[in-house]
């Protein structure tokens, strides 16, 4: 009797996933974006960021999302910022930047480099890095969510350039 329990039991816990898996695959088929049928000029928009992240200059920060995940765990998009300007800037999720042109000067988790064009990095949610446009900088940036069993392991060993 407890043996058909427990396959009943696994059997059923085994449906729960599939079934939450199935869902899962729904939502996100049908909320994604259709395929691209021509190219789209995207429009890099100003915006402004807490006065007290500039340490240096007059940034003039430019962006645009690009794409969005159906469930908003991830989004790529476009960045652009004129110097010369020094500022920290705090990650509020994972970052991983991909520079298109001109050059930025880092100071991230005790570590200096200099990203160029073709230079990638990745920044971690809850980090902060200083970054220094000496004349102008545009990356592509991808933003993605880490979750919550991540997060965790991260306050318990924390990361370490």
């Amino acid at each position: 009797m407890a043996k058909k329990s427990l396959i009943a039991a696994g059997a059923g816990a085994a449906l729960v996933v599939a079934g939450t898996a199935v869902y899962e695959a729904g939502e996100y088929h049908a909320h994604m974006a259709p395929p691209s049928s021509e190219s789209v000029e995207r429009v890099l928009g100003r915006f402004d960021v807490d006065p007290s992240w500039v340490k240096s200059g007059t940034p003039n920060f430019r962006g645009t999302n690009t794409a969005q995940a159906p469930d908003g765990s991830s989004v790529t998009g476009l960045w652009a910022c004129d110097g010369p300007s020094t500022f920290e800037w705090q990650f509020g999720s994972d970052e991983t930047v991909h520079l298109l042109e001109g050059r930025v000067d880092v100071e991230y988790l005790g570590k200096r480099f200099t990203l160029n064009p073709g230079d990638n990095a990745v920044f971690h949610s809850g980090t902060r890095a200083v970054w220094h446009v000496p004349r102008y900088a545009k990356k592509v940036f991808v933003v993605q969510q880490p979750g919550r069993l991540v997060r965790l392991w991260r306050k318990v060993f924390p990361v370490k350039a």
